[in-house]
């Protein structure tokens, strides 16, 4: 390339940057007022569940109220003669009264759901409006990198920048959606049932001075639904990190890891090792090859319906080998094929992909349609 082609490219650069940093602001913007609205909505939210939990106590209490008063008029009914005029009048006025404050409550809980609902329509959409501008922001902080460095260099970089831009864009991906999938669980998970402990102690304050049998089984529902709680903590923890790997190492974790899945998923899974497994080898190796496993088995399980599997790991002087295999519905092969900037591909198996070629290794998918897939993948390791 000459230089007069060098500094054109220079100019044009040059340009662009000034173009692009000009409109980063706005961006920034944009994706700042995101935040806000969601921090807003998520608060009007959880004011509105407060209320909404206020109106049901409420209307709880005047059924009881309701009850209550509708014995007192069977009993005056029955013993006419032994009560005034004014103490029947006032009976009547009384359930009237609770009778429309329940009706008028009641129409107020509707309400409130309605609103509460609408609000958790908007906050999702505000979450995608987020989300999407900060891949915005992350793009243009990324794009800002690339011009704005050694235009001596600039040939090598455009040369690398396709692959670059797309590695940078997944990784990014690949954490958001890692945070938005533990925010899901801990949110439908241990969150609503610490809510519902909360409420359950209420029920144990309000009934250890009235019943306490009742609340003697209530305390009962309590313990369980807090072990339950911290049964799916532990799940939660595992499947961010499992700690087994240092502990045990890869074979017997991996181990564990499949005849739990075998009793969750009903599905038989065989389990072969060959070779001897080094507690030397870098730990990314024993990590990468039980998410493989993991990612290969949830998707057997989603997908394949498949009622066996076959998980196979060997261990040779230089590679460690993964072969699992289903003989399930399997799936045309050719789907898989997409162009870089498709993150709808793929069963997960990009994702699998990405993180054995940053170890060097390979990965291969082979699946016909009613006679099943097998997924092999290949590590080169070395020890530490």
């Amino acid at each position: 390339m000459g230089s007069f082609d060098i500094t054109r490219l220079k100019r044009i650069v040059k340009n662009t940057i000034n173009m692009i940093d000009k409109s980063r602001e706005a961006i920034y913007d944009i994706a700042e007022g995101a935040r806000r609205e969601c921090h807003r909505l998520e608060e009007e939210l959880k004011q509105l569940k407060i209320e909404v939990e206020r109106i049901i106590i409420r209307g709880e209490e005047l059924e009881q109220q309701l009850k209550q008063s509708r014995m007192r008029l069977a009993l005056i009914s029955k013993n006419f003669d032994k009560y005034t005029q004014d103490d029947i009048r006032q009976a009547y006025e009384s359930a009237d009264k609770i009778r429309i404050e329940l009706a008028v409550n009641r129409e107020r809980e509707k309400f409130a759901i309605v609103r509460r609902n609408d609000l958790e329509r908007r906050l999702k959409e505000a979450y995608g409006t987020v989300e999407k501008a900060e891949q915005l922001v992350n793009q243009v902080g990324t794009v800002m990198d690339y011009l704005s460095g050694d235009l001596s260099n600039l040939d090598i970089h455009l040369e690398d920048t396709e692959k670059r831009k797309y590695l940078a864009i997944r990784i990014i991906k690949a954490q958001e959606e890692e945070r938005n999938r533990v925010a899901r669980e801990i949110h439908d998970g241990p969150a609503q049932m610490m809510s519902n402990v909360v409420l359950k102690a209420e029920i144990c304050e309000k009934l250890i001075d009235v019943d306490l049998d009742k609340a003697r089984a209530e305390l009962k529902n309590l313990k369980n639904a807090v072990r339950d709680s911290l049964k799916d903590v532990r799940r939660i923890i595992y499947d961010l990190k499992p700690m087994s790997l240092e502990d045990l190492g890869l074979i017997p974790t991996l181990q564990k890891y499949i005849e739990k899945f075998s009793s969750e998923s009903g599905i038989d899974v065989r389990f072969q090792c060959l070779g001897a497994d080094n507690d030397s080898y870098d730990k990314n190796i024993n990590l990468t090859v039980f998410r493989v496993v993991q990612e290969a088995l949830n998707n057997i399980r989603k997908h394949s319906n498949a009622k066996t599997a076959d998980v196979k790991v060997e261990f040779t002087p230089t590679n460690v080998a993964v072969r699992i295999s289903d003989k399930g519905k399997g799936f045309d092969t050719n789907l898989l094929k997409v162009e870089k900037d498709d993150d709808s591909g793929g069963f997960g198996i990009f994702s699998m992909k990405e993180r054995i070629e940053l170890l060097n290794g390979t990965l291969d998918v082979n699946s016909k349609i009613g006679k099943g897939t097998t997924i092999k993948v290949l590590l080169p390791h070395s020890e530490g």
